[in-house]
C-alpha cells in the first residue's frame, strides 16, 4: 500500500472516529436533556395530583359529615383553597419547566442520534451522509440540547 493510500485510510478513520463521537456526545446530552425533562414532568405531576387529591378530600369530607375538618367552616375553605391554589401554581410551573413539546422534540432527537448510531458501527462507514443527516438533525431539533 503506497504512503499516499494509507494517509488517506487514516484520515478516513480519524474522520469517522470523530463524526462517531461527535453523534455519542450529542446522544448523551439529549438524553440527559429528555430525562431531565421526564423527572420534572413526573415530580410536579405527582405533587399536583396530591394537593388536588387533599383540597377535594378537607371539602369533600366537610361536606359529607357537614361538619368542618378543620376548626370552622371558614377555616377549612381557607385550607381548601390554598391548597387548589397551590395545585393550580404547581400546574402552570410544570407547563414552563416541562413544556410537552419540547418533551416530545428530545425523544424524537434521542431516536434519530440513535439510529445515527447505529449506521456509524461499521468502522468504514460513508462519512458524507451521516455527516449531512447529523447536520439536519442538529438543525431539525434546535430547541434540544444536542
Amino acid at each position: 500500500m503506497s504512503n499516499q493510500a494509507s494517509a488517506l485510510l487514516t484520515h478516513s478513520s480519524d474522520d469517522c472516529n470523530i463524526l462517531r463521537q461527535q453523534i455519542q456526545t450529542s446522544l448523551q446530552r439529549a438524553e440527559t436533556q429528555r430525562n431531565r425533562l421526564k423527572n420534572v414532568e413526573r415530580r410536579f405531576g405527582i405533587v399536583n395530583i396530591c394537593l388536588g387529591a387533599a383540597a377535594t378530600f378537607i371539602a369533600g369530607q366537610s361536606a359529607i359529615s357537614d361538619n368542618p375538618l378543620i376548626g370552622n367552616w371558614r377555616a377549612t375553605t381557607t385550607v381548601a383553597s390554598v391548597i387548589t391554589l397551590s395545585s393550580t401554581i404547581i400546574g402552570g410551573v410544570q407547563k414552563q419547566l416541562a413544556a410537552p413539546d419540547l418533551l416530545t422534540e428530545a425523544s424524537e432527537c434521542v431516536a434519530k442520534l440513535k439510529a445515527l448510531k447505529v449506521e456509524t458501527i461499521s468502522p468504514a462507514y460513508e462519512v458524507e451522509p451521516v455527516s449531512e443527516e447529523y447536520q439536519q438533525i442538529l438543525s431539525d431539533f434546535s430547541k434540544v440540547d444536542c
